[in-house]
């Protein structure tokens, strides 16, 4: 897709919700999103997502890069990782063929992108249907400094919704924001 025209925090949004379609259900599992770039699977990191941006005089151009442990065991994560990562071949006791993943990916993207175009309303109500925070207390790293509240929604602009603790409600955008697991 040429020209398009969504920001950076919507197309996060956007790979996020395709990616974890592309994944489907391995094993039974929803795959699920944890923002801002996480994939998850039975509350394990199976895909991460990252976005790189260039601004000059002709706009902003975007990269966006997709990895998804496919052929991973559990002895292919260092110790330190293997109780919160995983794989499609652990989830789904298969093994995952990956030109069909790659295949599915491809076709989601295609097809969430032109979504997203159109009507990023969409790709938020999907985003909240696969989101494990929504709902749940979060605790982000911004500035510097550590906010904890309850996470009340996604704005395709201005990033993460959070009803903070401490009162009142913030915006926190993918950039710049950490957060806990």
């Amino acid at each position: 897709m040429t020209d398009c025209k969504c920001t950076a925090e919507l197309l996060v949004l956007t790979c996020a919700v395709a990616v974890a379609e592309a994944i489907g259900k391995p094993g039974g599992s929803e795959a699920k999103i944890k923002w801002p770039n996480d994939v998850r699977l039975n509350d394990k990191k199976v895909a991460g997502i990252l976005l790189e941006s260039k601004t000059d005089k002709q706009g902003t151009a975007y990269i966006l890069g997709v990895g998804i442990n496919c052929h991973q065991t559990k002895d292919s994560f260092p110790a330190e990782l293997q109780q919160t990562a995983t794989s499609i071949d652990i989830e789904s006791r298969t093994i995952v063929d990956r030109i069909s993943l790659t295949k599915r990916l491809l076709t989601s993207m295609d097809h969430w992108l032109k979504i997203a175009e159109k009507n990023s309303k969409k790709v938020t109500d999907q985003w909240r249907k696969l989101s494990i925070q929504l709902g749940h207390r979060v605790t982000i790293t911004f500035g510097g400094r550590k906010f904890t509240g309850n996470c009340i929604g996604i704005d395709p602009e201005k990033g993460l919704i959070v009803q903070l603790d401490t009162g009142g409600t913030r915006f926190f955008d993918a950039a710049h924001t950490t957060i806990a697991k």
